[in-house]
């Protein structure tokens, strides 16, 4: 990956991080469904008057709109409203990474190395900590929600990758078009006009300043740039640049949302965080392989006595 894409990557986990603590600003103004619908409907409009239609299948369009808005942020911002904390959020999310991976290989063919399963080991004893935290950041229904919301964003990476489109803009601009009817008519079906009335009259500045935030830098610039880096190169090679997110994500709650770091929930941070790392690079491979040249020991004969095996004969 050249430099220049990956310094624009760094810049997107940036933004993607501190999005998280944006999102909790935002659901004190707006109804999360609504706020959803809003979103993507800035997303789309005016730009997909401006920007052709993506040169792949409909149901491509259709099938990433559902899960990377309806499913990833819908979920999203619903599990966020339900009690689920900003900074842990931009932990649990990251579990995308071990859904993207075990799903492209289970539906794509993509070698998993063993390293896969302990990371995810790993991981999934932190989230079990997650759940067991008791400082009131953390809810089983905005837990699941989370998850879910993860899920959703890993089987949104496999279908851009599946699509590959020319302008990956273009078609995060065009597949922003599926979820705001769907969200807006969810939020009015649950909370009803007096909701959707409300969100509107009490949001402020402060509401339309984080509305406006999620769209342009996180949507616009972020996900367009992500789609090219997941059409353009390997899944194990751009999935790992999301461990930053956290970092930006518990960095910016802590100081925008005052959002306390207790010692149980550190710990399930750094468990997830360490999955994701055994997950992604092969840490124990490298310690071994350091470990064999700095010690190296006698090659053993393979047959008893020292006689060349039989296909090391035949071939000399």
């Amino acid at each position: 990956m050249p430099l220049s894409r990956f310094l624009g990557a760094v810049l997107v986990m940036v933004i993607w991080g501190v999005n998280f603590a944006i999102i909790d600003i935002g659901l004190r103004s707006f109804d999360p469904y609504l706020l959803a619908s809003l979103r993507f409907l800035l997303a789309a409009v005016p730009a997909v008057f401006f920007f052709k239609r993506p040169n792949v299948p409909w149901r491509y369009l259709l099938l990433y709109g559902v899960f990377f808005g309806i499913g990833q942020f819908g979920l999203l911002f619903a599990g966020m409203d339900l009690g689920f904390s900003a900074g842990l959020a931009s932990v649990v999310m990251q579990l995308q990474a071990f859904w993207t991976i075990g799903l492209a290989a289970g539906l794509m063919g993509e070698r998993v190395s063993p390293r896969y399963l302990v990371g995810f080991v790993v991981a999934a004893v932190g989230m079990g900590l997650v759940a067991a935290v008791t400082d009131g950041s953390v809810t089983a229904a905005g837990t699941v929600m989370v998850v879910g919301a993860s899920l959703s964003w890993a089987v949104a990476n496999l279908i851009i990758k599946k699509a590959k489109p020319e302008n990956a803009l273009a078609f995060t601009v065009w597949a922003s078009l599926v979820p705001p009817i769907p969200m807006f008519l969810l939020s009015l079906g649950l909370g009803g006009w007096g909701t959707v009335e409300h969100s509107f009259t009490t949001m402020g500045w402060t509401g339309l300043g984080s509305l406006l935030y999620m769209v342009y830098p996180t949507i616009l610039f972020g996900f367009a740039l992500w789609g090219h880096l997941m059409r353009t190169y390997r899944t194990s090679r751009v999935a790992p640049l999301t461990l930053l997110v956290p970092i930006f994500g518990m960095a910016s709650s802590m100081l925008l949302l005052g959002e306390p770091l207790g010692t149980m929930k550190a710990t399930a941070i750094t468990l997830v965080i360490l999955g994701l790392v055994l997950n992604q690079f092969d840490v124990i491979g490298k310690v071994r392989a350091r470990w064999a040249l700095r010690h190296p020991g006698p090659v053993p004969s393979a047959v008893p006595g020292g006689e060349k095996p039989a296909d090391a004969t035949k071939a000399s």
